[in-house]
Order: structure tokens, then sequence, then C-alpha cells
């Protein structure tokens, strides 16, 4: 089982998030019983937290590009201490949630079971924007990778119909067909596909084309 771990990088916060979090991150250590050999002694941590803490609420209020530069460079100056800080709590917690949480850092997400893509909805054939082309239109699935569709005018000797060529798309927009045939009737299924396996093709729609 993958340890539970806090977040390293804190580049990308939001600086109202950071201003919040680096606060409760320093109450949490200031007298931690188990954290007790930080790399970045509390009493540094304070100092850059109170100068970003002003800084950031110079920046905020409209300030300059000087105050704004200014800061950014004490917020990446935290944000180096805190990634020192949290490898150091990885280390000591060693995947105990309890010792993680109580440093008042940030926890990983749980990694999202992705499963094999549901069945493409929404799906229709339509008259193409140019001569002699159908348009593939169909709702995306936020676990696809890609989709595979196939499109036939055939049909068996059971009215059914027969299938050729596979092509590929990696989006529900802009998949065109083409050259069709006026009069002939077109038919279609898509299904999606990730690295879990591929979804169950979708129910068959048709279009006479133009």
């Amino acid at each position: 089982m993958r340890k539970k771990k806090v977040i390293l990088d804190y580049s990308g916060i939001t600086d109202h998030e950071f201003n919040t979090m680096i606060g409760k991150v320093l109450d949490c250590l200031d007298g931690h019983i188990v954290l007790t050999d930080l790399p970045i002694p509390v009493a540094d941590l304070k100092m850059q937290v109170d100068d970003f803490k002003m800084k950031w609420q110079k920046a905020s209020r409209g300030g300059s590009i000087l105050e704004i530069e200014e800061k950014n460079e004490s917020k990446k100056v935290l944000v180096q201490s805190l990634r020192s800080i949290a490898f150091y709590v990885n280390t000591v917690a060693n995947g105990s949630r309890s010792i993680l949480l109580s440093s008042g850092l940030i926890l990983e997400l749980d990694p999202r079971n992705v499963e094999v893509p549901d069945v493409v909805k929404d799906v229709a054939l339509l008259d193409g924007k140019q001569r002699n082309q159908l348009q593939i239109r169909f709702k995306p699935l936020k676990e696809a990778l890609l989709y595979e569709y196939q499109v036939t005018s055939t049909l068996d000797q059971f009215e059914q119909p027969v299938w050729g060529e596979t092509f590929q798309a990696s989006s529900s927009y802009g998949n065109v067909f083409s050259p069709s045939v006026p009069g002939y009737v077109y038919y279609l299924r898509i299904r999606a596909r990730n690295r879990r396996g591929i979804g169950d093709w979708c129910d068959v729609v048709n279009i006479t084309a133009r």
C-alpha cells in the first residue's frame, strides 16, 4: 500500500491560501512533540512567515511592481523552506496520517482509480459544413484518452451495418467523415478507451446524407 505523504511543492497555491496555510503550519510546528528536529528552526520560519505576510498585505492592496516582486521573492524563500520541512515530515511520519496532519502541511491526494470508460453518450451524425461531409458529435468522457469510431453505409442481409475501418479521435469536436454520397444512409458508432481498457460501443445512430 502506498504511504501517505504531505506535498512537497507549495508554489502553485494562491497567495491568499498560502498566507492562511503558513500561519497554520507555524502554529502546528511550534512546540511539536514529535517533529523536534526541523531542518528550518521555528524561529527562522516565523521570521520568513512574518516577512511574507507583511509584503503580501502591501502587494494585495494594489501595491507597486516593486512591492509585488518583493512579495514574490519572499514567497519563494518560504516555498523552499516548506519543501525541506515537508521532506523531513514525510521521513519522520513514515506514512502516519496523524503525524502528517499534525504538521499543518497539505496531504497528497489519493490516486484516483481510473476505470474502463463508460459508454459514450449524446452521439450524433450531422450534415457537415462542406459538401459531401458529415459531422460527428458526442459527449466527452473524463476518463477517456481517445475515442474510436466507425462509419458505414453498407448493410448485411439482416439489415445490420457492416463495419469496416476504425478511426481514432482525441477530442469530441472537429471530427468529420468524408466523402459522403447524397441520398445514402450512413451509420455511426463510437467507443472510448484508456489505459485500463476499451468501453462498449454506443448505440448506432444514422443520417441520410444530403
